[in-house]
């Protein structure tokens, strides 16, 4: 369960009395009058400038692909849920963003009185939501994975979700009370609906089987099969004499519900079946699927009446494969994307989403509007030492160097598949680790100029030693100490099971420590290059680190004592390095941590989430300080200056943002803009 939200201001106010002559008094006015009016002035720029760095980075579409569309009952607005984690509400004529539910779910419903939205969350639970108010009505837990269906009863009583748990459940809307749950599938519940008699519940899995279940009893009534792979969608006509079923074969089937005969099967998609939409009067099936198109069909006699959008036909290779990828990575990529699709209730208007909105016209098929999403985003940030320049790694291939104060781009290099960046501590030197033939290169910062390359198999970390003689970097399972000067390997550290996901050096230089993607922790001897040891001990079984809760982030104390982790759960674990022993554990997000920061002095640490939330906490206490809201996307990374004053965070919401670490004030945002 997601914990509510805290926050802690400090405030601290000071009075100050003065006993001064009045001819001193007279003096001092000349001279702080005018000083006072410099400082207000300052503060109104500073604020000015904030205002217009955030308003040029307001991105009004979603930052990930969007997993359902809903048209209101009135017609009059849609609203759709993203990957991103939030719910937006848009007018349906001029497709312009009318409200935000910021971190409310990735998949949403609407009530058929259209005052209420469900959405399923990252937590994995259903939250409602008053749609005048945008206030959290109530929060219905019970499922133990993700959510991928949600579907309200003709009546409007009764809510259905479906779960990659393997099971569907019933709960009442207006209570939030779990009715009954029904288990059967041997695989992932990918859809569930309710027949229009509110009789039988149907069922779509992975284990290619349709269920009909009777909704009083639970008990399974029927089973259908005939699809060669999973069930994705389904849909039922309204008369509730007919089923449709998307499958991932590419296909749709047409079932007698009476019978549960296969009537036809609708043949025309190349790609997996996404989204299954009926029209009000019963007499077309929109669909839509992996391969870019939109197709409508005459419900009773099968025949394909449209079809919209530019179709994609097959798989193609990846045209920037890197040549050394890690491993257990992929070099395939599909070109096309999951399409949701919905009709308006007067049949004239189609919303479909994928990475983009589009909204078409049914009897010209042209599309009358497009909300595009934002796609770019900021991989990892580095502060300079002395605190005037940021380094950004992004998702277009390129590497930036920004003025800290103006927002200004200074230089830009492109370079395919750099997976992690770092700064010399003397601010002179950029390096950066990647997967192509010379996979270490060292630039001059100030003119991005390469200076050195060093070849290796492929890297996915790099950070450089405190007194910057010493080049860390990570491969696979392999960790490696370079001689910075010359690229000689000085030590290679072997010790992990899995492949690194994260290294981190204390301040001190004395420590390094390293995680994988399994949920291994190890301490080694920089200096030596030895394992002092293992805090957190392989436990992954049957060689899958999938079968642990996985490592998301590291990082260590200034003077080597704590070792803090953070966890795909969103669970945050203090540990002592001298003693492995566990000091303190924190629920701190409702989704994974994806970037831990400790400020030089070892006080304070910020932790990011793909929940959104950057969390200040105070490491003494483990006390929560504030929460930091303003990303609308995943937490790429954090990193502190070195005088402990500013916090920077990246975000896969195209932005950098700078806040004032004392009070957690946002000062100033960066973006990518468009």
């Amino acid at each position: 369960m997601r914990k509510n939200k805290s926050t802690r201001q400090h405030n601290s106010k000071s009075k100050i009395a003065y006993s001064i002559a009045g001819t001193v008094i007279f003096s001092l006015a000349q001279f702080v009058l005018p000083v006072a009016a410099q400082i207000t002035n300052s503060n109104e720029m500073d604020k000015a400038q904030t205002e217009i760095s955030a308003s040029k980075c307001q991105f009004t579409g979603h930052f990930s692909s969007i997993n359902s569309i809903e048209i209101s009952p009135d017609g009059k607005t849609f609203i759709s849920a993203s990957g991103d984690n939030n719910i937006k509400v848009w007018d349906i004529f001029t497709g312009k963003l009318i409200r935000t539910f910021k971190n409310a779910g990735y998949r949403v419903v609407m009530s058929h009185d259209g005052q209420t939205l469900i959405s399923a969350s990252q937590d994995e639970n259903i939250k409602l939501w008053d749609v005048s108010t945008g206030k959290l009505i109530r929060t219905l837990e019970g499922h133990s994975d993700l959510i991928q269906s949600l579907y309200i009863s003709k009546d409007g009583k009764i809510l259905i979700s479906g779960s990659w748990d393997k099971t569907i459940k019933l709960w009442d809307i207006s209570t939030g009370k779990l009715i009954r749950r029904f288990r059967g599938h041997s695989e992932w519940v990918n859809s569930a609906i309710i027949t229009p008699d509110g009789a039988t519940v149907i069922s779509g899995s992975s284990d290619k089987t349709i269920e009909l279940w009777d909704i009083k009893t639970a008990k399974e009534i029927r089973t259908l099969k005939g699809h060669s792979y999973g069930v994705s969608p389904l849909a039922i006509s309204a008369d509730g004499k007919m089923l449709f079923s998307g499958s991932y074969d590419s296909t749709i089937k047409v079932w007698d519900m009476e019978t549960g005969k296969e009537i036809r099967t609708l043949q025309g998609h190349s790609g997996m079946i996404e989204s299954l939409a009926m029209s009000s009067d019963g007499t077309t099936l929109v669909s839509s699927a992996w391969d870019n198109s939109i197709k409508l069909w005459d419900i009773k006699t099968g025949k394909l009446l449209r079809t919209l959008g530019n179709p994609i036909k097959e798989l193609e290779l990846s045209d920037s494969s890197p040549k050394n990828p890690p491993s257990g990575t992929f070099s395939i990529v599909y070109k096309g994307s999951p399409t949701k699709v919905a009709i308006s209730p007067d049949g004239n208007t189609i919303v479909t989403a994928n990475s983009n909105i589009q909204l078409w016209d049914i009897e010209t098929g042209q599309q009358t509007h497009t909300i595009e999403g934002n796609f770019d985003w900021f991989q990892y940030v580095a502060i300079s030492p002395d605190n005037k320049s940021l380094v950004s790694l992004n998702s277009d291939n390129t590497i930036n160097l920004w003025d800290f104060l103006t927002n200004k781009k200074i230089w830009s290099i492109k370079e395919s598949w750099v997976r992690s960046v770092a700064i010399s501590p003397d601010g002179n030197t950029l390096v950066t680790g990647s997967w192509g033939d010379k996979t270490i290169k060292l630039w001059n910062l100030q003119t991005g100029k390469l200076t050195r390359a060093f070849e290796d198999t492929g890297v996915n970390n790099v950070v450089i030693s405190s007194d910057g003689t010493i080049l860390i970097s990570s491969h696979n399972e392999i960790i490696k100490l370079r001689d910075i000067l010359t690229g000689k390997v000085l030590q290679t550290l072997q010790g992990h099971s899995f492949q690194v996901n994260a290294i981190a050096i204390s301040k001190n230089n004395g420590t390094l420590v390293s995680s994988s993607v399994g949920d291994e922790i190890i301490l080694w001897d920089l200096r030596t290059g030895k394992l002092i040891r293992n805090l957190k001990e392989n436990t992954v079984e049957t060689g899958n680190p999938e079968s642990a809760i996985s490592v998301t982030s590291i990082t260590i104390s200034p003077d080597s004592k704590t070792v803090v982790s953070g966890y795909v759960d969103g669970t945050i674990i203090f540990q002592d390095s001298r003693t492995g022993e566990n000091i303190r554990t924190l629920k701190a997000h409702s989704s994974g941590v994806s970037a831990l920061a400790i400020s030089l002095d070892g006080n304070t640490l910020f932790s990011g989430s793909s929940d959104n939330n950057i969390k200040q906490w105070n490491i003494r206490t483990g006390e929560l300080i504030r929460t930091l809201e303003e990303h609308q996307h995943n937490i790429s990374s954090l990193t502190i200056s070195d005088d402990s004053k500013t916090l920077v965070s990246s975000s896969y919401d195209n932005t950098m943002k700078i806040w004032n670490m004392t009070n957690g004030q946002l000062l100033s945002t960066f973006c990518n803009s468009k």
